[in-house]
């Protein structure tokens, strides 16, 4: 079942798992050394699956400045090769589109992500940087 809710709206379960999920993908399976949490979730909306309790499939998306952006982008080993990234990333532009109507999309792409989401529509704005020790590249999605 996909979610969409406000931080203030989440349950404490709920908040758990978003939190154990993405610590689960980008700590222990990516090596990422980051500051997770942090303050872009209290105005984020959390946009997620979850079945039985379990997250397979999360992102948050918040606006920022003059544009909107999403991150924290994660679909779970269990269900790789699904199809559910690309249903994420349809869920995705849909709850930019519902609520934020007009406004351009901005992110900071993992490297490795691009083909993803130049598939979803993004264009590269940006040459190669690091963001928390990885290769990002900024993208955008027009309004």
């Amino acid at each position: 079942m996909w979610v969409t809710k406000a931080f203030q709206d989440l349950t404490l379960e709920e908040l758990y798992e978003i939190y154990r999920v993405r610590s689960a993908v980008f700590v222990e399976e990516q090596k990422i050394v980051y500051a997770d949490p942090d303050e872009n979730d209290k105005q984020a909306l959390h946009l997620f699956e979850i079945n039985d309790g379990v997250i397979t499939a999360y992102a948050r998306i918040f606006k920022d400045g003059d544009h909107v952006t999403f991150g924290r982008v994660l679909t779970t080993s269990a269900v790789c090769g699904t199809g559910k990234g690309k249903e994420l990333l349809q869920h995705i532009l849909d709850v930019v589109k519902n609520e934020f109507a007009g406004a351009e999309i901005e992110i900071d792409a993992q490297a490795h992500a691009v083909g993803y989401y130049e598939k979803g529509g993004f264009t590269v704005t940006s040459e190669p940087f690091i963001e928390a020790g990885i290769d990002h590249i900024k993208m955008t999605y027009p309004a």
